[in-house]
């Protein structure tokens, strides 16, 4: 029996081995012969040494293995190839990520200008690779992961008679997750999904009894992670859009979000020299752990599905890329689609549409025309043609930037530049690292006198009441804020007046909010701190609420922070000795990432740790002064948050500072719908963490009663039943909304965990 042929091109990726290690779980039963192309033979060596490992781990699994640099060998008589190229490599999705910033657009690989720019590398490299293909293997079926995956795949079949089928596992990840909030496996309700490749909705999915569970997800969309669009939006439109929409929707909030944070291209970089140096250790029979690393969730999620629906024909439903023929009839017959299709007896049947609103239908309309228009102008050079699929583009605004975009990215010669350009600098690169400058001492107020003729001052109404009088230079208006809705800070921007600069004062809201409204308006900002439970005086992130959860957005580091002992010292002492619990969280944190380190390779710095623990024993030595809130207890918080800030930006995040600690404050308020003092919240998270680790819970215990902070749920206005249930929800939390590797991944909440905490807690 003649075996069949797959080649992957791109076969040096790291992650690829996966795809053998899923085909062994899922019992392939055909015998395959399975070539790897790529260009870098160490690479090839090391991932082909890896994936024969890992093959001959399952005796029934029938894999003859070969690599070539050599195209033609690679794909001669090939029945079925993945396409997983990736060209101008993680250098050029990094230019993809970055340049549209600079048109006031998010970057990103697939959409908007950086899957532009990405289709104007990769469309000429495919087509040539598919006169091969039409040379040497004329028959061969394409599973294409090539981003942007249905652009590529357009041009292809546009300008081939090769057949393409593109394959994402993000329909696959969304119906698991709505799955899972519906209490049911995914095979027993059935999804009706319509779209296009990153630009597909959900729009009804029934369960066994054909009951529409669709209003019940619009319902509960506050508990949907990673979705993105705001969920009144979501309300109005009906249908649950896939995760890449919110580029669209909120170009905004992804522009804050993403603003001085390390781009994904980067951390890929770092991710791929260190399972690189692990490739290379390697030994035939060590554990293959670095595979995991990567997260390629596609090969188990949908690749490793398609190929054995289509090569060993197991019928089933997938959601994938085709042609559309007349399944989406407002759509062109040879545009690309994604749509639920069954493949039965090895063959693709028609698409199953959904009904579509105008409304949607009106938004794949437009999109389609981009897509097409984009292929059509880079297969035929035709800078026209790229200038309207720009302004096609949903996410590009007015003509200016769609021509200063194409100005960016357009080849100026034929057969010049499909390449990559200088990237941009990070943020911290390109205005220097610069830090506040912190100011101690009495009669802070009473001499400040800014350069500014005019400020405007955030602050609460009580505080304001309190220290007006003592301005000598008083604000020309005042804002009183209470929380920090992100929708509620941005209309407070657009009712203030023109000013010249922003003046903080009180805890950490009036600190983010004046940090918002500043860096909305690209203006200076001083900080005056009433309280010291907080750091966000001296960060360079603001701390805003959407959703019910906490979201770090922008950049922008205070000017002068200033710390007036008199003021701080007026405020009652809870809430000044609470910030220790925002410094001593690291006790867990440093935990955690040494843990994650261990667990799947993540990047981890001795350095940052000893400079952290520094932090820790400056509030141990320091615990009675903090306790009395005196000038040097009060300097001990501070100076620890501005050390900690420093740590944080020069490794690129918090992961020094937060990890479960965090994930339990944070679920504590999306839980009860309530606030806290946060460093009190934090305290208590990382006691119970600590536990959890078995890290010295009691070290924390010792330190807080020294410290005179506040931790205990009864003190803090947790109940019994609050707390019961913020636990018994943590792992769900973390998996859904947690921003680190930490313990929670790895070590389930059991009840007699959640009873053993209960006993020792005080309600």
């Amino acid at each position: 029996m003649s075996r069949v042929k797959l080649t992957i091109l791109g076969g040096s990726a790291l992650a690829t081995p996966i795809l053998f290690e899923v085909l062994g779980k899922k019992g392939a039963q055909a015998g395959y012969q399975v070539c790897l192309h790529g260009r870098d033979v160490e690479r090839l060596e090391l991932v082909y040494q890896v994936s024969k490992d890992i093959i001959s781990k399952y005796p029934h699994l029938d894999i003859q293995l070969s690599y070539t640099t050599d195209l033609e060998k690679a794909l001669e008589s090939a029945d079925y190839c993945l396409n997983q190229i990736r060209v101008g490599g993680l250098e050029g999705r990094a230019y993809d990520e970055t340049f549209p910033r600079r048109f006031g657009i998010p970057g990103e690989e697939t959409v908007g200008p950086g899957g532009f720019s990405n289709s104007l590398r990769g469309i000429p490299k495919i087509l040539e690779i598919a006169k091969v293909m039409q040379k040497v293997c004329p028959q061969v079926v394409i599973l294409n992961l090539t981003n942007p995956s249905s652009i590529i795949q357009y041009a292809i079949r546009r300008y081939t008679d090769l057949q393409v089928i593109g394959t994402c596992d993000s329909p696959v990840s969304l119906m698991e997750l709505l799955a899972k909030l519906l209490g049911k496996a995914q095979g027993e309700l059935q999804f009706s999904i319509s779209g296009m490749h990153h630009f597909s909705w959900i729009t009804s999915i029934l369960d066994s009894k054909d009951h529409e569970r669709i209003p019940e997800v619009l319902e509960r969309l506050e508990e949907i992670p990673k979705v993105g669009v705001d969920p009144e939006l979501v309300r109005v439109i009906g249908a649950i859009p896939g995760p890449y929409l919110k580029y669209y929707f909120h170009p905004d909030r992804i522009l804050a979000e993403t603003e001085g944070r390390i781009i994904r291209a980067h951390q890929l970089m770092t991710l791929s020299d260190q399972m690189l140096e692990a490739y290379r250790q390697w030994k035939p029979g060590d554990p293959t752990d670095m595979l995991n690393q990567r997260g390629a969730v596609w090969y188990e999620k949908i690749v490793a599905p398609t190929l054995l629906a289509l090569v060993e024909k197991q019928n089933q439903e997938l959601v994938l890329s085709v042609d559309n023929q007349d399944s989406l009839p407002f759509l062109p017959a040879d545009a690309i689609v994604e749509l639920p299709v069954t493949i039965q007896d090895g063959k693709i049947n028609k698409a199953r549409p959904a009904t579509l609103s105008p409304y949607l239908q009106a938004l794949i309309s437009q999109n389609c025309v981009y897509e097409m228009l984009t292929a059509q102008a880079i297969a035929e050079k035709d800078r026209q043609k790229a200038l309207q699929a720009l302004m096609a583009n949903l996410m590009v605004k007015s003509f200016n930037q769609a021509r200063g975009i194409l100005d960016e990215v357009w080849p100026i010669k034929q057969g010049n530049a499909f390449q990559v350009m200088e990237l941009p600098k990070s943020k911290e690169d390109r205005y220097g690292f610069k830090v506040p400058s912190v100011h101690y001492g009495n009669s802070l107020l009473e001499s400040y006198l800014p350069q500014e003729e005019d400020f405007i001052l955030i602050t609460m109404q009580e505080l304001w009441e309190k220290v007006k009088d003592r301005f000598t230079h008083p604000p020309h208006a005042v804002a009183f804020i209470q929380n920090l809705d992100w929708y509620q800070l941005e209309a407070l921007e657009g009712s203030l007046p023109q000013t010249s600069l922003i003046v903080g004062l009180g805890g950490g809201v009036a600190q983010d909010a004046a940090k918002f409204l500043a860096w909305k308006r690209h203006l200076p900002v001083d900080l005056f701190v009433s309280i010291t439970s907080v750091d966000a005086s001296v960060t360079k992130s603001i701390a805003v609420r959407a959703g019910g959860h906490v979201t770090y957005i922008g950049y922008i580091v205070p000017r002068n922070v200033y710390l007036d002992y008199a003021l701080i010292q007026s405020a009652p002492p809870r809430l000044n000795r609470s910030g220790v619990g925002d410094i001593l969280c690291a006790h867990v944190a440093l935990w955690d990432w040494r843990f994650a380190h261990e667990q799947i390779g993540e990047a981890y710095d001795p350095d940052a740790v000893a400079q952290m623990r520094h932090w820790i024993d400056q509030v141990v030595k320091n615990a009675e002064q903090i306790r009395e809130v005196t000038p040097l207890g009060i300097e001990t918080i501070m100076r620890a948050f501005e050390g900690i800030s420093i740590v944080c930006r020069r490794f690129g995040s918090s992961r020094p500072q937060e990890a479960s600690d965090h994930t339990f404050a944070y679920n504590a308020e999306f839980q009860t719908r309530r606030s806290f003092l946060h460093g009190e919240l934090v305290a208590l998270g990382s006691w119970v963490m600590a536990n959890l680790q078995a890290n010295e819970p009691e070290f924390l215990e010792d330190v807080y009663q020294r410290c005179g902070i506040l931790w205990q749920p009864a003190d803090i206005g947790l109940s019994r039943e609050e707390f019961i249930k913020i636990l018994s929800t943590l792992n769900w939390y973390q998996s859904n909304f947690g921003r680190r590797y930490s313990i929670l991944n790895k070590i389930q909440i059991t009840e007699a965990f959640i009873q053993k905490i209960v006993a020792r807690l005080n309600f």
